[in-house]
This record gives structure tokens, C-alpha cells and sequence, in this order.
């Protein structure tokens, strides 16, 4: 009797329990129904997630093809059209002071985006008449370069290029590093010197082109103690026309702090010179394949700056009102 008491305990548990999941069936039934009604919006979101996400990678992709840029209204470098530039009439006749150290602690560097030469120190190289109050020590030389006579410059003149171009980078003395400078609205100057291709060579440039070889690959880099760099500095009748605009650097990370100054006037570069610039290499030695360097970055946006040249010419100049201080 205990047997059959205990058996029947169960079983009436049993149908308790059989009872209680019937009830929560349909809960159960609903819940998944609505699971199975959600499922297509719930994969609709995910889907548009990674169309959204796939698009705006394309777009940056084609941003860059495009050379459309979202790191601001300021970036260099840009096409300088005359006819519509403004004659600053404080820039003329300017003079410079330049008095560039040629013995130091100098290093040529390649960084798979560019060629280098790189100085240190914090003497007053340059001064400027039109800015009387400021210093400037020459860091860095960098140079661009083409596969072509005038396709190798980075800012152009109506559209029309050359064969190279020189970049004298100045930090302003008042800050101690590149770096602090770069953060600052008057910390950098820039002076852009367009290479023409000739048949003579440059001996100013001969002694950086015999360098080239030692830094054929990127993270290649080699120490100097000499260099003429006031050689490279056009003479002082060549430095009275110029244009000057406010935009960045032309490299990442694209700063917007750079002053620039792009002479009218191009030293000469024989094309043997330009040939061993184009043997550079923008990846490392170990490589399988070697890419040459290219380090143009092409015309940016003007975006309505002002562009202020300290020349009239017939092309165009008018005096907008920029007038001596």
C-alpha cells in the first residue's frame, strides 16, 4: 500500500507539473513567434550597419583618390592663379636675412613618404623684413619630385607644374621643438622653391644627390657634418617675387599651422640629377616589390583664401587693400 501510496504521489506530481508547462505554452509560443517576427528586422539593421560601415570606407577610399579632405578648409598644397591673387604691397622689396649654419649634426633620412635632410639647433637663421618681430632656424629640407618635367611640384602656377619642388621648413625660435611649433598659428614657415629641369647640373644639389644611394629604401638614414645650405636659397634679386598663403603641411598628419612662402623664381635641375631622385624607393629594402617614390601631394582646395603676392604683373595682382603697415 506504501508502493502504490508513493506511485501515485508522482503521478499526481507529475500531471502538476504537465499542467503547469501547458499554461506556459502559449507564453513560450508567443515569445518565439516574436523572435521569428523580429528575426527580419533585426538582420535588415545588421545589414544596413555593414552597408553603412562598407560605405564609408569607400567613400574615404574615394575621398583620397579624390583628394577630398576632411581634415579642414587650410590644406596645402594649392594651384596659386595670379590673375587672382592680391598684391600686398608690404611685401615688396622684401629682404631677407639668411645665414644658414653649412657644419652641424645633419641627418638624410627617408621615410618612405619623403626624403629628409634634417638639422637641430635653435640659432636665428632667417629674418624677414615685412616680419620684423620673428626668428626663424631652418629644420628640415624635404624634396618632391615627378616622373616628368612638369609634373614634380607640389603647388602649381595656373595649373601649370615643374619638374620639382624644395621645401626649406623654418620653426619660429620662439618654441624649442618642431612639434611645439606646429601647434602654434605663427610657429612654421615654409619656403617652396620650384626645381626646373635643365642640362646643367645644380652643384648646389650635387653634394644631397650623392647622398640618394645611402638612402635609396625607407628607414634608411645617414649622418652628415657639412652642407652649403645657403646655396640652395635663391639670390637676393630672385627672392623680391613671391606669393604667401596661409595652409598646412603636406605630409600627415596635414597640420594646419604652416605659413608659406613660394618663390616666382626656380633654381635648375639636370635631368641626370632628377634621375637619381627617381631611383628612391618608398618601401624597405627586404620588399619583394619596389615601389618607387612619388612624394607629390596634389593641389588642395583654396577654399576662398587669400593669396597675397608681392609682385604686380600683367597676369593679374590687384591691390586688394593690402597695403604697407
Amino acid at each position: 500500500m506504501a508502493f502504490l501510496s508513493q506511485l501515485s504521489g508522482h503521478l499526481q506530481t507529475l500531471k502538476e507539473k504537465t499542467a503547469t508547462m501547458a499554461e506556459g505554452a502559449p507564453a513560450i509560443g508567443a515569445h518565439l513567434q516574436s523572435l521569428k517576427d523580429s528575426a527580419p528586422k533585426l538582420v535588415e539593421s545588421a545589414l544596413n550597419a555593414k552597408n553603412g560601415l562598407l560605405n564609408k570606407v569607400k567613400l574615404d577610399s574615394l575621398g583620397k583618390v579624390l583628394h577630398v579632405s576632411g581634415l579642414g578648409r587650410s590644406q596645402s598644397p594649392i594651384d596659386i592663379v595670379p590673375v587672382i591673387t592680391a598684391f600686398g604691397e608690404h611685401l615688396q622689396n622684401a629682404e631677407f636675412r639668411v645665414e644658414y649654419h653649412n657644419s652641424g649634426d645633419f641627418r638624410a633620412t627617408n621615410s618612405g613618404s619623403a626624403v629628409w635632410l634634417l638639422r637641430e639647433g635653435n640659432d636665428s637663421e632667417l629674418a624677414i623684413s615685412f616680419l620684423p618681430e620673428e626668428q626663424y632656424h631652418l629644420d628640415a629640407l624635404t624634396w618632391h619630385w615627378g616622373t616628368e618635367p612638369m609634373n614634380g611640384s607640389e603647388h602649381t602656377i595656373g595649373g601649370v607644374g615643374y619638374a620639382g619642388e624644395l621645401h626649406l621648413v623654418h620653426r619660429n625660435t620662439r618654441f624649442p621643438t618642431m612639434e611645439m611649433a606646429l601647434k602654434q598659428p605663427n610657429g612654421v614657415l615654409a619656403i617652396a622653391i620650384f626645381l626646373n629641369e635643365s642640362h646643367d647640373e645644380n652643384t648646389a644639389i650635387t653634394p644631397f644627390i650623392e647622398l640618394l644611394p645611402n638612402i635609396t629604401y625607407k628607414g634608411n638614414e645617414v649622418r652628415i657634418g657639412q652642407f652649403n645650405f645657403a646655396g640652395l636659397f635663391p639670390s637676393p634679386e630672385k627672392t623680391k617675387e613671391f606669393w604667401m598663403y596661409e595652409g598646412s603641411e603636406t605630409v600627415e598628419p596635414f597640420r594646419e599651422t604652416v605659413h608659406w612662402l613660394v618663390f616666382r623664381s626656380a633654381l635648375p635641375i639636370s635631368s641626370f640629377q632628377l634621375d637619381r631622385l627617381r631611383e628612391v624607393r618608398a618601401g624597405g629594402y627586404d620588399e619583394e616589390r619596389e615601389t618607387p617614390m612619388v612624394p607629390i601631394r596634389a593641389p588642395q582646395a583654396p577654399n576662398s583664401r587669400t593669396v597675397v603676392c608681392s609682385f604686380r604683373s600683367a597676369a593679374g595682382a590687384p591691390d586688394l587693400g593690402f597695403n604697407k603697415q
